[in-house]
């Protein structure tokens, strides 16, 4: 078998090699691809120990030939036409020494693996073949936009990783609008400086009553508390990150110790997923490396214990730690996905028999050995997509929309750059006798010419006059496709918003277009990330004892989840305006027509204005307090209008009590007492 080295996605091409190497006699070096065929052309695909593609001919520094490679696909089978079954497992590995684990003769066929390794890993090289189409356009997004990102090449090693990757690009616009809106998603629709979920049910009587609001506020804040002491925040940036590059944020839940939870992000290259018969995400595969430390004490030491159980480790990695080889690398695959058919008695609730099952095993382990096997509840893996097609499993991405004027872009300034070079540095023609003499185009240097008839001497071959202006316009054109193809203007304002106050109402009276895009991707977030996320957060909290006890009356209730981050009021505020143009149309109207009042409930009205507008519910009485208030404010009214009439009556009393009888007068004629006069 051809030996590999870790060097994939091109190399250098260098006529001769070593001649053990059986046609079609091309190996993969740690700094070079060597090949023996001379008759090897631009365009040419060569079957080795994978499929190069030549690229680029030219000579090299040894006086042979050489040519830039790109690698396409990597086979550990000697033939011309390998099989599926003959590829070699890690086509986007994190380590290729370790990748030389899984050789045919350790995994022996794949139709042969029987136990439970077997369909683990013939479903995991299913779903990465299924996964093989979107590998080219993963490779371009991270050269052009974000070079840190994905894990595709064989040289994704630990002792890789710190290598330059961003040589493609010359204009980071498309790198700066991508962090902008991952900025900006983390501000609008998951800050950790403010609320932006609430708690509610569907019964709007129930939702009334102070007692269920006190409770469903205190939910809320112990769900935010959860989320606050672990890393879902940062985790939620390398998610917005992926989405806006990739189209896919994978990231994955798991118990911790110190702070309940934590989340696992994932990036392009390392995963696969597949859906159910609802297009819903649920199946998760993972292939990545840990050190043999890492693997003993994760899934070896018996908690509580010194003792390590080798039951599920391969001797190879029990070898290596015997000889305290702890940092080499091992390669890991972890499938989640659900039990199906006779894999799980429904009568049972052990971790063996859950809906969805969680296995661990070393990919170039011996036997059938698995380094743990376990279950969950619900799917313990959160996979949202920016847009998804129907038919597909991974999602689409602004990046993806904007990649043909990211490429653009870096061609337009290589072109700018070179204008300016050549006008500032021009070319140089000089006559035949100055060859082999001093020369300089320094500035302040002398360069002697001889006057030769029909010479000017030392000068410029042409005078380059390139229209600069010209080429910024169309620069700074392509430069406005990309940001607004990333929402760079929204984002940038949201992200300010904190700072200048600016309200829902006015995100939406700058930004309306914008965010009517937006709206589907917001839903989309909400059903495949928040909506399964908040909900397993509440079931630790219940399963931790956090939760307090709710009324009774919520007894068998349904909680539902608003979200009131700044996005989603911004999308509600179109209600809102809706309502204070009504409000306002109604209030221009009362001067002539005065009984149109009848028609406005004030009450409901204020409610729905508050809740479009996200006010939180501890503000706000609910309909019984304001029924009481109201009564209390009427009876008020009632005795203090009594106690007025009464006041009046007395001092009317008074009056009379002190008027003249004596003389005939209004009072007399009215009560027919008048004086007679004699």
């Amino acid at each position: 078998m051809p030996k590999m080295g870790r060097k994939l996605g091109g190399g250098t091409l260098i006529e001769g090699g070593n001649e053990e190497i059986q046609y079609p006699n091309i190996r993969l070096m740690e700094t070079e691809v060597e090949a023996v065929p001379s008759d090897a052309s631009i365009g040419d695909e060569r079957m080795v120990t994978g499929k190069v593609r030549v690229s680029e001919m030219g000579d090299s520094a040894d006086g042979g030939r050489s040519a830039n490679l790109e690698v396409l696909e990597l086979y550990l089978a000697e033939k011309d036409k390998p099989t599926a079954a003959d590829k070699m497992y890690p086509t986007m590995s994190e380590d290729l020494s370790m990748a030389l684990l899984a050789t045919p003769e350790n995994l022996q066929s794949l139709n042969n693996l029987k136990g439970k390794r077997g369909p683990i890993i013939r479903r995991y090289k299913k779903l990465e073949n299924d996964r093989s189409s979107w590998r080219s356009h993963y490779m371009e997004l991270s050269d052009y936009l974000s070079p840190r990102r994905g894990r595709f090449l064989i040289e994704d090693s630990q002792n890789t990783r710190g290598r330059k990757r961003n040589t493609k690009i010359i204009d980071s616009t498309g790198t700066q609008a991508l962090r902008t809106m991952a900025a900006g998603m983390m501000s609008g629709m998951t800050s950790p400086a403010r609320p932006w979920h609430r708690r509610k049910v569907a019964d709007s009587d129930m939702m009334d009553r102070n007692d269920v609001r006190q409770w469903l506020s205190e939910v809320e804040r112990i769900e935010r508390g959860i989320l606050n002491t672990s890393n879902f925040y940062n985790s939620m940036s390398t998610v917005y990150t992926e989405l806006g590059s990739f189209g896919t944020g994978p990231m994955y839940r798991e118990a911790s110790f110190n702070n309940v939870v934590h989340y696992r992000p994932f990036t392009a290259g390392e995963y696969v997923i597949a859906e159910d018969q609802y297009g819903t995400v649920d199946t998760l595969g993972r292939y990545f490396t840990m050190t043999v430390a890492q693997v003993v004490e994760k899934f070896g030491v018996i908690p509580g214990t010194r003792e390590i159980d080798w039951g599920g480790i391969s001797s190879t990695t029990h070898k290596l730690w015997d000889g305290k080889q702890y940092d080499e690398l091992v390669p890991v695959i972890h499938m989640i996905e659900p039990r199906r058919g006779d894999e799980r008695d429904y009568n049972k609730r052990d971790q063996m028999n859950m809906p969805f099952k969680s296995c661990y095993m070393e990919y170039g382990g011996d036997g059938d050995k698995l380094l743990f096997e376990g279950g969950y509840k619900r799917f313990p893996a959160y996979v949202p997509r920016w847009d998804v097609l129907h038919g597909e499993v991974y999602g689409r991405s602004p990046g993806m929309d904007s990649l043909g004027d990211i490429k653009q872009l870096q061609h337009q300034q290589k072109r700018k750059a070179q204008a300016i070079d050549k006008m500032v540095n021009p070319p140089m023609v000089a006559p035949v006798s100055l060859r082999g003499k001093p020369t300089s185009t320094l500035p302040g240097a002398n360069t002697y010419v001889d006057p030769v008839q029909g010479s000017q001497g030392f000068q410029p071959a042409y005078m380059v006059q390139p229209r600069i202006n010209e080429m910024m316009m169309d620069i700074q054109e392509v430069q406005g496709r990309i940001q607004r193809g990333f929402y760079a203007d929204l984002f940038a304002m949201m992200i300010n918003s904190d700072r200048r106050q600016m309200t829902a109402t006015e995100v939406v009276e700058r930004h309306e277009e914008k965010l009517v895009l937006l709206g589907p991707v917001l839903q989309r977030l909400n059903v495949e990330l928040l909506n399964p996320l908040l909900d397993d957060v509440f079931d630790f909290a219940l399963e931790a004892g956090l939760l307090p006890e709710p009324p009774e009356v919520l007894q068998g209730a349904e909680l539902q989840v608003e979200y009131v981050s700044l996005l989603a009021q911004a999308q509600q505020a179109v209600a809102a305006s809706g309502i204070e143009r009504s409000m306002g149309f109604a209030g221009n109207l009362v001067a002539v027509f005065p009984d149109i009042v009848d028609n406005i409930d004030a009450d409901e009205a204020y409610r729905q204005y508050a809740d479009t507008l996200g006010v939180s519910p501890d503000i706000t009485r609910d309909s019984e307090q304001v029924a009481e208030m109201r009564k209390a404010r009427e009876e008020q009214q009632a005795q203090a209008q009594a106690m007025e009439q009464a006041g009046q009556l007395a001092q009317g009393a008074k009056v009379l009590s002190e008027a003249d009888t004596q003389n005939p007068n209004a009072l007399t004629d009215l009560l027919g007492t008048g004086a007679t006069v004699q």
